[in-house]
């Protein structure tokens, strides 16, 4: 080999050094790119999607569980705001008759006295 051979030889295996080194860095940028090194970790924050229960809950005003919502419901005579307009009528026109059947029991159907009729009432008036 010649001296010319050597120097061809020699700049030849510098341009590829040269070469393979652009080629490295372009590699390093685009690994940066691609795969970024990991950054400092947040705290996680807890978020929660509203379901439709949860949305007719806030459409209401109801910030409870169901649960406990239901536990505390006051009666209608307390709330009036519980039943409507017609059915709080109804329940003052229509109380409740727990008395009136205690006493029904007590009553005979014939003429409303209290009482029995005996077998021989019966067969004497047929």
């Amino acid at each position: 080999m010649t001296k010319d051979q050597n120097d061809r030889l020699v700049l030849a295996f510098e341009l590829i050094a040269k070469f393979l080194g652009g080629l490295h860095e372009e590699i390093a940028r685009a690994g940066k790119r691609y795969w970024p090194e990991p950054g400092q970790q947040r705290e996680p924050i807890a978020t929660r999607v509203l379901t439709e229960e949860d949305k007719i809950r806030e459409r209401q005003g109801i910030n409870i569980p169901i649960e406990q919502w239901l536990r505390n419901l006051p009666e209608p005579e307390e709330d009036p705001r519980i039943i409507g307009e017609r059915s709080r009528q109804w329940l003052k026109d229509h109380p409740p008759e727990k008395e009136k059947v205690a006493d029904a029991s007590t009553e005979v159907a014939s003429e409303g006295q209290k009482g029995g009729t005996s077998v021989k009432e019966v067969e004497d008036k047929a």
